[in-house]
């Protein structure tokens, strides 16, 4: 006799799924935790054994999702000739057909939703989206490096600009612009690649 495991996923699994949908359409302080309990159909004591709190279960969330947009980063990267293309795969991305939401919205609408963290649970929120913004930019430093570059000044300076392009390219893509401004975004940054790769 043969036994059969369940493929159900596991109340874990629920409300992360769950949690990640609701934050991602409604925001994350307009979805209440009951709300989560109910569509993921968990009880609320799976919450606390799994997460400890709502704070928590958001920062699960904003990992997972980095996750994601950092792995379809590597996929465009890894097809990329050089350093310059991965840069510029970042830019790339923000144009991706992806669920939960386009890469880089989710991080960026915590930061507003949470501007000046109050609790343990709300600077947690805001600790995963700066770890998220530091990976941004630390693979910036890293391909300018791998392009040439040996001023870290230089390198840095020009990190914060490409950051600060793509976070534009991000917020006007939130808006409903994704197409125009993430290609003007891209072509900027082109055009700021260029001038390093070729000053003259």
């Amino acid at each position: 006799m043969t036994s059969t495991r369940s493929t159900k996923p596991g109340p874990r699994e629920r409300l992360l799924a769950t949690a990640t949908r609701l934050f991602s359409t409604d925001g994350i302080r307009a979805v209440g935790i009951d709300r989560i309990l109910r569509e993921a159909g968990v009880a609320k004591a799976s919450l606390y054994n799994t997460y400890g709190s709502k704070d928590e279960l958001v920062v699960a969330y904003l990992r997972s999702v980095a996750e994601r947009d950092r792995d379809l980063w590597q996929r465009r990267a890894d097809l990329a000739p050089d350093a310059r293309g991965r840069i510029l795969a970042l830019f790339d991305i923000v144009r991706e057909q992806v669920e939960p939401a386009m890469p880089g919205s989710c991080h960026l609408a915590a930061a507003i939703e949470f501007p000046s963290p109050a609790t343990d649970g709300e600077r947690a929120i805001r600790a995963a989206v700066a770890d998220q913004r530091q990976w941004v930019a630390e693979t910036l430093r890293s391909e300018l490096a791998g392009m040439g570059l040996e001023d870290p000044d230089n390198i840095t300076d020009l990190a914060d600009r490409l950051a600060l392009l793509h976070d534009g390219s991000v917020t006007a893509a939130m808006l409903g612009e994704v197409r125009t401004t993430a290609m003007t975004a891209r072509s900027m940054a082109e055009l700021i690649l260029g001038m390093v790769t070729d000053p003259t």
